[in-house]
């Protein structure tokens, strides 16, 4: 059979306010209160309600009463009076079926009306129940949540969305320096081999060993620099995207799912789902620092890949290019 509520208060897995505790009973205060003071006194042993009581549980339920007592004196409400109740079965109100009982006080609560009312109303102790049905909801939701890979983020974070400006991006095409050389020179390119050289040799190669000349050896294109900016986050578009992609080292990351990562992705990606990216951590930090980080997913206002991003942020990765046309704009160019 499923626990109540009760059960699982009393096993801390939903928290509560406790006013009161020892082996046998509890007390705490209600969530949806009928009175300025409005606890709730329940027997840790699961009785169902007043009409399955026992002779045994006499005792119990006397010192229920003894802790109403004891409570009402504490809160100062004992002297101007103060009411316990209990709800029995469906006509009686009750909708958690573990014997509890309500202790109210602190104004004048009149007098307990001897039939229901006509009209349909919601009784206060109904209000309670939906409430502690609600709150029962809410935190096994929470608790499915935490288990769940695939957490759905209670408050919908927003995002800072910076575009990146042309001098951001440039940043990273221009050429690194030749090591050795001046700043701003033009590497001297070898001379052809002398005629005196050639002489030199007793024997003319093959033809397939004559070794180029410098001229005929394709250039290499020179490397993007590389500067660390932690955190830095930007969004780009299409142009920028390609550019970069281009100028030197990246690592490209696809913040998609895992089935539509399946299904075609950007060459070069590595498929880090955004909407786990706080159990991919672990995936995240092995995202190599010494190369600008570009991260896509479908499109738009690219939440999965600023879920990614927000992850390598906080660990120190930057820079960090979003490029917001995503795989959807990214198929219609290629």
């Amino acid at each position: 059979m499923e626990r109540t509520i009760f059960e699982r208060i009393i096993a801390r897995e939903i928290p509560s306010t406790i006013e009161y505790e020892d082996d046998e009973i509890i007390a705490i205060r209600d969530i949806a209160p009928s009175a300025p003071l409005h606890l709730l006194i329940i027997p840790k042993r699961v009785i169902r309600s007043v009409d399955t009581l026992e002779q045994a549980d006499a005792e119990l339920v006397g010192r229920v009463f003894l802790v109403a007592r004891d409570l009402a004196r504490k809160h100062g409400v004992a002297e101007d009076g103060y009411r316990v109740v209990t709800n029995c079965n469906d006509h009686g109100g009750q909708t958690v079926f573990h014997l509890h009982f309500h202790l109210l006080a602190g104004q004048p609560l009149g007098r307990m009306n001897s039939q229901a009312p006509t009209a349909p109303k919601a009784s206060s102790s109904m209000l309670f129940e939906g409430g502690l049905l609600v709150l029962a909801a809410i935190c096994m939701a929470a608790v499915f949540n935490s288990m769940n890979p695939k957490q759905i983020p209670w408050v919908k974070k927003e995002y800072e969305r910076t575009q990146a400006t042309s001098s951001e991006i440039e940043r990273y095409l221009a050429p690194a320096p030749v090591p050795g050389a001046a700043q701003g020179a033009v590497p001297s390119m070898p001379t052809a081999p002398t005629e005196q050289a050639t002489s030199a040799t007793s024997t003319s190669p093959k033809p397939s060993e004559t070794p180029a000349t410098a001229a005929e050896k394709p250039a290499e294109r020179p490397k993007s620099t590389f500067v660390a900016e932690p955190g830095m986050v930007r969004e780009i578009g299409y142009e920028a995207f390609v550019r970069l992609m281009s100028a030197g080292p990246f690592h490209l990351i696809d913040a998609r799912g895992a089935e539509k990562f399946a299904e075609g992705h950007i060459p070069g990606a590595v498929n880090i789902y955004g909407g786990e990216a706080q159990s991919r951590i672990p995936d995240i930090l092995q995202s190599p620092r010494d190369r600008v980080i570009l991260i896509y997913c479908d499109g738009g206002e690219c939440e999965l890949s600023h879920h990614v991003a927000d992850v390598l942020k906080q660990f120190g990765f930057g820079p960090i290019f979003i490029y917001t046309g995503g795989w959807a704009e990214w198929q219609t160019k290629r």
